[in-house]
C-alpha cells in the first residue's frame, strides 16, 4: 500500500509538470485566436486551483494544495487536583499538507475527485460518480462516509482548529464502498436529501473484501428549500437562511470500533479481535442553519457495540452543539472578516458505568482573508476527561493557518 501511495504522489507531481508545460503554448493560442487549439481550450488558475477545460467543456480537471500550520500549547493536569503533575505540551507544526485532482471527464455528469496527504504519506480519498437524475447519483471508491456533517466538513472548512472531542466516538470516517445518493422534492415543502449505500467497515486503506462491512442510511429534510453544503460558518452572510434536520443510522459487522483518517482502530476499553468480530449500531440527530452571518449545527449520537465472541455490550452517547457570529453584521465597528464562535461537547463512553465523560468548551476566533482558503484561526479550550477512579483536564491553545491554493 505505501508503494502505492508514493507512486500516487509522484503521478500527481507529473501530472502538475505535463499540464504545467502546456502554458506556453496556451499563451500562444490566445496570442494568434486562428490557431488550431488542442484538447484544452482553457487554462488558468481558478476557485480550487490550476483549471483545465475542453472547448466542448466535456473535460475539466483541476489540481490544488492544501496547506495547514498550527501552533499548540497545551497543559495537561492529572486527576485535576492542586499539586499533582502537570504536563506541558508546545508545539508548531506543519499540521497538513494535502494534493487534490478533481473534475469530470468525457461528460459533466462523471466526475472524479482523489486527496493525497503528503505530510503523513497516505492516499485519503478516490472516488468516482456518475449523476444520472437529481434524484440518483452512484459513487464508488474511497471518500468520507457521508454519516455526520461535522465529519463530512473538511478540515479546513471549519470554525475551530479541530473537530469536537464527540467525533472520534462517533465517525464512520473515510470507508471503501458504494453509495447512492441524491434530492427529490426540490423547492417544495418535502425537500429532502438522501445517501444510502455499503461500507468496507475496514476503514482508509482497509480492502471491501475484509468481511460483511456496514450499511449506512442519511436522511435530509431541506426544510428552507436549499441545500445547506458541507462547510462551517455563514461566510457568505446570507440573505435567506439555509437550514436542514437529518436522522442518519449505520448497521453491520467490522473487526474496529472506530475509524479515522489513520484507519480503523479501537476505541478505549476494546482490543484488536477476529476478523469482522464487533457488531456495531449507531445513530445520529443533526441540525444546521445559517443565515446573516450567523451559523448553526448540532449532533447528538448513540452508538452500542457488542463483541460478538465475547458477549460484551457497551452503549455510548454524546455530541455537540456550536455557533458562529459575524458580529459586523450587528455592529459595524466589527470588522468584517472576524467571526467569533463557541462550541459544548460531551461523550459517556459507557452508559453502564456511572460518573465517567468527556467534555469540552471551545471558544474560537477566525480571520478570513479568502474565504476558507486562506484564514486564521485561533481557539481555547477546557476538556475533562473522567473515568472510575480519576480526573484529567486539559487546557489548550492554538493558533493555526489555513491556505489553499
Amino acid at each position: 500500500m505505501r508503494k502505492y501511495q508514493l507512486s500516487y504522489f509522484y503521478l500527481n507531481c507529473a501530472v502538475l509538470c505535463v499540464l504545467t508545460l502546456q502554458i506556453p503554448a496556451f499563451a500562444e493560442s490566445v496570442a494568434e485566436p486562428d490557431s488550431e487549439k488542442g484538447l484544452w481550450e482553457e487554462f488558468g488558475y481558478g476557485k480550487k486551483g490550476l483549471q483545465f477545460e475542453s472547448a466542448d467543456g466535456n473535460n475539466f480537471l483541476w489540481f490544488g494544495v492544501r496547506l495547514q500550520t498550527r501552533y499548540s500549547n497545551e497543559k495537561l493536569y492529572k486527576n485535576d487536583l492542586p499539586g499533582n503533575p502537570v504536563e506541558r505540551q508546545t508545539e508548531l507544526a506543519f499540521n497538513r499538507g494535502r494534493l487534490k485532482l478533481g473534475g469530470h471527464l468525457v461528460s459533466p455528469r462523471f466526475t472524479i475527485y482523489s486527496e493525497y496527504d503528503f505530510v503523513d504519506n497516505r492516499l485519503l480519498d478516490y472516488r468516482a460518480s456518475y449523476s444520472f437524475t437529481d434524484w440518483l447519483n452512484i459513487r464508488v471508491g474511497q471518500w468520507k462516509s457521508p454519516y455526520n456533517r461535522e465529519r463530512i466538513d473538511s478540515s479546513g472548512a471549519q470554525q475551530f482548529a479541530e473537530r469536537s472531542v464527540a467525533t472520534p466516538w462517533f465517525t464512520v470516517d473515510r470507508q471503501q464502498g458504494v453509495v447512492a445518493s441524491g434530492r427529490f422534492g426540490k423547492g417544495r415543502s418535502y425537500d429532502s436529501s438522501y445517501w444510502f449505500g455499503w461500507l468496507s467497515g475496514s476503514g482508509r486503506g482497509g480492502s471491501a473484501s475484509d468481511g460483511k462491512g456496514l450499511w449506512l442510511g442519511r436522511y435530509q429534510w431541506n426544510f428552507t428549500r436549499r441545500v445547506l453544503a458541507f462547510s462551517q460558518s455563514d461566510i457568505a452572510l446570507r440573505e435567506k437562511a439555509a437550514g436542514s434536520l437529518s436522522i442518519a443510522l449505520v448497521d453491520g459487522k467490522s473487526k474496529y470500533t472506530s475509524f479515522s483518517s489513520g484507519g480503523g482502530g479501537q476505541l478505549p476499553g476494546f482490543e484488536d479481535a477476529p476478523e469482522q468480530d464487533y457488531d456495531l449500531q449507531q445513530a445520529m440527530l443533526e441540525s444546521a442553519w445559517k443565515k446573516g452571518g450567523f451559523s448553526w449545527q448540532q449532533e447528538l449520537h448513540w452508538k452500542r457495540v457488542r463483541g460478538r465472541s465475547s458477549g460484551v455490550e457497551q452503549d455510548i452517547l454524546g455530541g455537540y452543539v456550536q455557533a458562529g457570529m459575524f458580529f459586523s453584521q450587528l455592529w459595524p465597528a466589527v470588522p468584517t472578516p472576524l467571526e467569533l464562535a463557541l462550541r459544548y461537547a460531551q461523550v459517556d463512553p459507557d452508559r453502564s458505568v456511572h460518573g465517567d465523560y468527556e467534555k469540552e468548551l471551545t471558544m474560537g476566533a477566525n480571520w478570513f482573508f479568502n474565504g476558507h482558503r486562506n484564514k486564521l484561526t485561533a481557539d481555547l479550550s477546557r476538556v475533562i476527561s473522567r473515568g472510575t477512579k480519576d480526573r484529567d483536564s486539559n487546557n489548550r491553545v492554538r493558533l493555526q493557518w489555513e491556505w489553499s491554493f
